[in-house]
């Protein structure tokens, strides 16, 4: 392993360890829009269907979740909160800082890659299900995985 692969991993895991929260980059791409009060992400943020075709139980993001994941991203930096002080009751509101706008921008360049490659995707779509035991729901030609039986 070179100098610069070891370089290379070590970032891998700063941004695994800052944007690999489940709901982090959901939150993130709800306020791409700009500014949201807490209760709008966690409407739009619930009307994404995320897990839709991956295995497992599929879980909306509760309010409690929600107040987690923004005081996390605030802290690291991510998205700033702002309290208007004359409003009654009190009024918050979260945005994206320009470097977690940058990201998500770089992001979506990089997730074109699960289109290219949708087989790839299928592929570990199918490996997931068979190893939580849940029904196949490919076909074998499609995701060019063995039979199971």
């Amino acid at each position: 392993m070179t100098r610069d692969d070891r370089f290379f991993l070590r970032d891998v895991q700063d941004v695994k360890h800052i944007f690999g929260d489940k709901w982090t980059i959901p939150v993130m791409v709800a306020l791409a829009g700009g500014p949201m009060r807490r209760s709008e992400i966690l409407t739009t943020v619930d009307s994404y269907s995320i897990n839709a075709n991956w295995p497992g139980k599929a879980t909306g993001l509760h309010d409690s979740i929600l107040t987690r994941t923004l005081r996390k991203m605030v802290a690291e930096g991510l998205v700033t909160r702002q309290e208007l002080p004359d409003a009654f009751p009190r009024h918050v509101r979260y945005e994206l800082r320009p470097e977690a706008l940058d990201f998500l921008g770089r992001v979506r360049q990089v997730v074109g890659w699960s289109s290219d490659n949708a087989h790839v995707v299928a592929n570990a779509q199918e490996f997931h299900r068979l190893h939580n035991g849940e029904q196949d729901a490919c076909a074998h030609e499609e995701c060019d995985l063995p039979a199971s039986h």
